[in-house]
C-alpha cells in the first residue's frame, strides 16, 4: 500500500503531548507541538512522579533509543512497595514486590518532572513552538485544519490532537459536554529538603517506598521519597544540565488531600498565599504523630500549592473526525493512583502507532483514529473510575464501623503474606 503524507498539529507540550511528538518523529510523520510556556522553565513543573511499565514501555516505544538510554538512568531510586498507615504512624499494610527478574524496560521507575520533560524536548527544538495560547479551531473547504493562537499566529493540519491538559479549550470546542466535574477534594502539597533530620523523622517504611496516611477524618497525606540515582549524573550532562536544576534536589514529598468543607477552604484556595496553605497543613496534622508534625513545619513554604481535583466523565461514544484527544484532555483523573501521567503517555504511544500503520499506508487515516479512541475510551475511564474510588477510600468520612472493619481487615491481610500478593500487588 503507498505511504498516506499528512501533518499533525499538537496542542499542548505536556508529558502526553511531547511523547508523542517524539513517537511521530522517530516515525518520519511531520509533527509540530504548540506550547503556551514562554520557555522550557518558565513555570515550575511540579514534584517527582512515578512511572509504571505501562509509562515505561509507552516511552520506549516512542523516544529514539539515545534519550531512553538518558530516561532510563536519570531516574531515582525507586523503592519497590507501598504502605498503609494510621496518622499515628501505626501501619496498617505494607506491600513490597517480591525479587526475581526485572524487565529492563517494563518496570518501575521514579523521575523528576523536571528532568522528564528535558528529555522530551530533547530534539525537537524545531517542532515545539512556544507561546503559542491556543484560541480556537477552524475546519477547513479541504478537510484540514487551521489552529488560532491568541498572538495573533495560526497553523495548519491534517491531524489536530487535543493534549492541552484538563482545562483542554480544544475538549471545550470539539466536545463541549465532556468537562471534568469538581470533585469537592483539594489536594496540598510541597517538600522538605532530604536531610539527615528529615530522614530521621520519615517512617521507616518510606525507604520502600510511598506512605499513605489515613486518619478518621475525610483527608490523607501521601509520602514519598525523591532521590536522584548516582549514576545520572553522565546521562544529565548529555542533556546539558551540569548541576542540579533549582527545584530538583532530593526532598520528601507530602501531599495533603481533603474535602474543602473539612479543610476550610473554598475554590479560591489556589489563589491564597502560600504561608495561608502551610497553616492548612499544621492545622491538619496538629494531633499526629509528632514526627508528622515536624516534617509539616520543615515543608518549603514557597512551594506550596493548592489544586482543586477534578475528574472526568465518560462521554458517549463522538464521531471520530481527524481531531482526536490524549491524556487530560480528555480522561482527566485524580492524583490517588498516580496513574495519570502513565495513561497519557499509553495514549501517546497507541495514537503514534496507529498513526504511523496510516502513515504507512496499512490503514486509512480516520479508521486509523477511530481504532486509538475506541481502545483509549476503554482503558483511560476505566483509570479514572479505579483512581476516583482510591481518592473516596482516602479522604471519605472514615468514623464509621464500615472504616474501623476494612483497618482490621487491613491488619488482618498485612498478617497474611498471600493475601497481600493477591490483594494488593505493586
Amino acid at each position: 500500500m503507498s505511504e498516506q503524507t499528512f501533518h499533525v498539529a499538537i496542542i499542548g507540550g505536556g508529558i502526553g503531548g511531547l511523547c508523542l511528538a517524539q513517537g511521530l518523529k522517530k516515525a518520519g510523520v511531520s509533527v509540530a507541538v504548540y506550547e503556551r510556556d514562554e520557555s522550557v522553565s518558565s513555570r515550575p513543573q511540579g514534584f517527582r512522579i512515578h512511572i509504571d511499565p505501562q509509562g515505561s514501555t509507552a516511552l520506549h516505544q516512542c523516544l529514539p533509543e539515545n534519550l531512553w538510554r538518558i530516561f532510563d538512568t536519570t531516574g531515582g531510586d525507586f523503592g519497590h512497595g507501598f504502605s498503609v498507615a494510621t496518622e499515628r504512624l501505626q501501619e496498617l499494610l505494607s506491600v513490597r514486590a517480591e525479587g526475581g527478574p526485572v524487565d529492563p524496560i517494563a518496570r518501575h521507575r521514579s523521575i523528576s518532572r523536571i528532568t522528564l520533560r528535558r528529555v522530551l524536548l530533547a530534539g525537537l527544538e524545531e517542532i515545539v513552538h512556544f507561546r503559542k495560547r491556543f484560541m480556537r479551531y477552524e475546519e477547513m473547504p479541504d478537510g484540514r485544519f487551521r489552529a488560532h493562537f491568541e498572538d495573533g499566529g495560526t497553523a495548519m493540519a491534517d491531524v489536530l490532537v487535543a493534549a492541552d491538559g484538563v482545562n483542554s479549550p480544544v475538549r471545550k470546542q470539539y466536545l463541549p459536554d465532556a468537562d471534568p466535574v469538581d470533585t469537592g477534594v483539594l489536594g496540598l502539597g510541597s517538600r522538605v529538603p532530604l536531610s539527615d533530620g528529615a530522614m530521621a523523622l520519615a517512617p521507616d517504611r518510606l525507604l520502600d517506598g510511598p506512605v499513605m496516611v489515613i486518619p478518621p477524618e475525610p483527608c490523607s497525606l501521601f509520602m514519598a521519597i525523591w532521590k536522584r540515582s548516582q549514576q545520572a549524573g553522565p546521562a544529565l550532562r548529555e542533556l546539558g544540565i551540569d548541576r542540579p536544576i533549582t527545584g530538583d534536589e532530593n526532598y520528601i514529598i507530602l501531599g495533603l488531600g481533603g474535602q474543602a468543607s473539612y479543610l476550610g477552604l473554598g475554590h479560591d484556595a489556589h489563589t491564597l498565599p502560600s504561608r495561608e496553605l502551610k497553616d492548612v497543613l499544621r492545622r491538619t496534622v496538629a494531633h499526629w504523630h509528632p514526627n508528622i508534625r515536624k516534617l509539616a513545619e520543615m515543608t518549603d513554604e514557597a512551594e506550596m500549592s493548592a489544586n482543586r481535583i477534578r475528574t472526568s466523565r465518560p462521554p458517549a461514544p463522538w464521531q471520530t473526525t481527524r481531531v482526536t484527544l490524549l491524556g487530560d484532555a480528555i480522561h482527566s483523573m485524580t492524583p490517588y493512583r498516580g496513574i495519570g501521567a502513565n495513561i497519557a503517555l499509553k495514549d501517546a504511544a497507541l495514537l503514534c502507532s496507529k498513526l504511523d500503520e496510516a502513515h504507512r499506508g496499512e490503514r486509512p487515516l480516520l479508521d486509523a483514529i477511530a481504532k486509538y479512541e475506541e481502545s483509549m475510551r476503554d482503558y483511560g475511564f476505566a483509570a479514572v473510575e479505579a483512581s476516583r474510588k482510591s481518592m473516596m477510600q482516602a479522604i471519605g468520612e472514615k468514623k464509621t464501623p464500615a472504616f474501623q472493619i476494612a483497618k482490621a481487615a487491613m491488619r488482618v491481610v498485612n498478617r497474611v503474606p498471600a493475601l497481600k500478593r493477591k490483594l494488593m500487588p505493586v
